[in-house]
């Protein structure tokens, strides 16, 4: 019989559908908490997998695939407590973190709003407004962490063998259907379904012992297996370090064989997904751009004032739940095209129409300074005439009029070291991502600021004897 894995959220009920199943079954039944609790045997704090599992990653995260060595954990425990082949986990990756794994039955759980509500109200002693809030909050959040660990299509049905819909059934019903659903000939496990899941769980362990509990770089090592055969294989590194990795990986327990040459067919490989190297591919410009869409953004057609308000009214959402404050307003014509962008200082300068004429006047006057000495602006511009109504008739002047060109732009796949020589070279903190000549996102300077501050203070060394 296989391990049914639960895909649920927040207060669906997971843990009631497990233990139905266990009572028809009699299998281990293992939550989301018991995972939390044992990933502390690779040294993977409690709150670190809570956060892991539960908040998106934020650019640090996605620079690094941080999240991934939590994937990584999370499997090599669960295929340790389901040595057997048979189990029952409930939680919020559920059924994805066997994607595409023989011997697994994946479970999709849908759960009627209102009973999750009332469960929140009695768990939290919450008002009913409050736990509507706190599950659109986590829903939202699991949906982005769905997006960003598994991809875009994360929550479609198609990754699931059964969907339980608690609008239509109870949990004795649910479980009572997937126990005779696993019972039909369809879904018996055949030899060659069990021997997939033990070459799989021994590739978990195998990289999960490299990567936790080992001296070796894991990113110079590849890993297939088949039942209790290792294949190692890699480039220049690998061959470098070749035999004490051998030696290594011969002394997890459940290893027979260890090939780094010619192997029996039949291997089953660790995916690409789990390398957790911070390579050049690991950060492009679609990995941390913001969409269009949460960043203050107008048509051609608007006014200085809609600028204004759009400023004023806005604040960008990070990843990480942490908010930023706009300083510029993206400008796009009738076809989505970005054309220009518009700034702080840009919006003050249209609300004083004589600041043209200013200009000039001290352009001609800096001319008969003697020694090249300068001449304020404020001499030629009273900035209280920003509060008078000729200042509000501009405010609804085109926004076009006080625009500014767009200085630098890249694509999607442009890389790290692309975003940030743009910006240095054109002294900007914004840059858009085109797609075509479409806006797909921004990537904005405290974005990128942010993930090299944390790499230096993870990583950068100290200064020896305090100097």
């Amino acid at each position: 019989m296989p391990i049914i894995a639960i895909s649920r959220g927040r207060y669906s009920g997971g843990a009631r559908l497990g233990e139905e199943l266990y009572k028809l079954l009699g299998w281990r039944v293992v939550s989301q908490a018991v995972l939390t609790e044992a990933a502390r045997k690779y040294g993977v704090t409690e709150d670190e997998m809570q956060r892991a599992f539960d908040l998106p990653a934020n650019i640090f995260e996605r620079f690094t695939r941080k999240k991934m060595r939590y994937i990584l954990a999370s499997q090599a425990i669960l295929v340790e407590m389901f040595e057997d082949g048979n189990g029952i986990f409930h939680g919020l990756p559920g059924a994805l973190l066997f994607e595409n794994v023989c011997n697994v039955f994946k479970v999709r759980l849908t759960t009627p709003i209102d009973m999750r509500v009332a469960d929140v109200m009695v768990a939290k002693s919450a008002t009913r407004g409050q736990a509507l809030r706190f599950l659109h909050d986590a829903d939202e959040r699991r949906a982005k962490l769905g997006r960003q660990l598994f991809g875009p299509d994360w929550d479609n049905p198609d990754h699931y063998d059964y969907e339980v819909d608690l609008y239509k059934t109870s949990f004795e019903e649910a479980a009572l259907a997937i126990t005779e659903v696993l019972a039909s000939e369809k879904f018996k496990p055949t030899p060659k379904c069990e021997q997939e899941f033990k070459s799989f769980a021994l590739a978990v362990r195998v990289r999960a012992e490299l990567f936790f509990n080992s001296s070796f770089n894991h990113d110079i090592v590849e890993v297939e297996t088949t039942e209790d055969t290792v294949r190692l294989t890699g480039g220049k590194a690998f061959e470098a370090t070749k035999t004490g990795l051998v030696e290594f990986v011969r002394s997890i327990p459940g290893v027979e064989k260890v090939f780094t040459d010619d192997h029996p067919e039949g291997l089953v490989g660790i995916p690409v997904d789990l390398d957790f190297g911070m390579s050049k591919r690991d950060m492009r410009a679609r990995d941390v751009m913001l969409p269009p869409t949460s960043y203050p953004h107008l048509q051609q057609s608007a006014t200085i004032r809609d600028a204004v308000v759009a400023l004023s009214a806005s604040a960008v959402r990070l990843e990480d739940g942490h908010f930023l404050a706009p300083r510029y307003v993206l400008i796009l014509d009738q076809d989505k095209r970005l054309v220009g962008v518009v700034t702080r200082r840009d919006l003050l300068e249209g609300l004083v129409p004589e600041i043209g004429e200013s200009r000039t006047s001290a352009k001609h006057i800096q001319e008969l300074v003697p020694f090249g000495g300068e001449v304020p602006r404020e001499i030629f511009i009273s900035w209280t005439s920003l509060f008078t109504q000729r200042a509000a008739e501009a405010a609804m002047q085109p926004v076009s009029t006080v625009m500014q060109e767009v200085r630098g732009t890249v694509r999607l796949n442009d890389s790290l070291s692309t975003m940030i020589s743009t910006m240095l070279h054109h002294g900007i903190d914004l840059l858009p991502v085109l797609d075509g000549d479409k806006i797909a996102g921004v990537v904005v300077m405290t974005n990128i600021f942010d993930i090299v501050a944390q790499f230096i203070m993870e990583h950068g060394g100290r200064p020896k004897n305090g100097k």
